[in-house]
């Protein structure tokens, strides 16, 4: 290229890097006139004043017990009970302060566990509050309770599984049942050597010892 052909191109170049400059600046100047419309924080305070017009017509049209006891009288709560193990999500969105989520989290867990046999174990929900199980304690129900066992004799090792069983505890077990046989109840597991009987008698609502 010529000198003149160099130059022209670093002509060109600026050309549009000053173009592109002075869009970028003509958009932003949009945007900010945009936002300055709008006003935002102008429209909040308007709205703050609608609503205190709101509340001092409701005073004037009511009288004024009626009026503050149909806004700030707590409302008694209802009587009615919930079965922890028969409950869907509706039911359980009912509750005060349980969402969708945390419904669907409850139900996943009763089925992991194979039902619920004490309202304690509520509190073993990931993110339960242990103060809201006790606020609404006399609201749950067990209904038919655990409804899904754990056949100790019957069960195949990738079968083995529960939430209150660590996989080395299962894995004892299994290695028992296959040297000793079939375990006829809990007696006789509460004798087998190196089982953690504080994990069994947790999960011994769950056992049963069918041949």
């Amino acid at each position: 290229m010529t000198r003149a052909e160099i130059r022209g191109v670093i002509v060109l170049c600026i050309l549009i890097g000053l173009g592109m400059g002075v869009d970028a600046i003509l958009r932003y100047r949009d945007r900010q006139e945009t936002i300055a419309y709008f006003k935002p924080i102008h429209f909040e305070v308007i709205y703050q004043r609608m609503e205190a017009e709101k509340k001092k017509r409701l005073a004037k049209q009511y009288p004024k017990p009626y009026y503050f006891k149909a806004t700030w009288a707590p409302r008694k709560q209802d009587d009615w009970k919930i079965d922890m193990n028969g409950a869907d999500s509706l039911a359980w969105v009912a509750l005060p302060g349980i969402g969708p989520g945390f419904a669907k989290r409850i139900l996943k867990f009763k089925d992991q566990l194979g039902g619920f046999y004490q309202v304690n174990q509520l509190k073993e929900v990931y993110g339960m509050d242990t103060i809201w199980v006790e606020r609404y304690r006399k609201r749950f129900q067990l209904g038919t309770g655990v409804y899904r066992k754990l056949q100790v004799n019957r069960l195949l090792w990738q079968e083995f599984r529960h939430p209150y069983l660590p996989y080395a505890q299962a894995k004892l077990f299994l290695n028992y049942r296959k040297q000793h046989g079939v375990v006829k109840d809990f007696d006789e597991l509460s004798q087998i050597k190196l089982l953690d009987m504080r994990v069994w008698e947790r999960l011994r609502p769950y056992l049963a010892f069918d041949p």
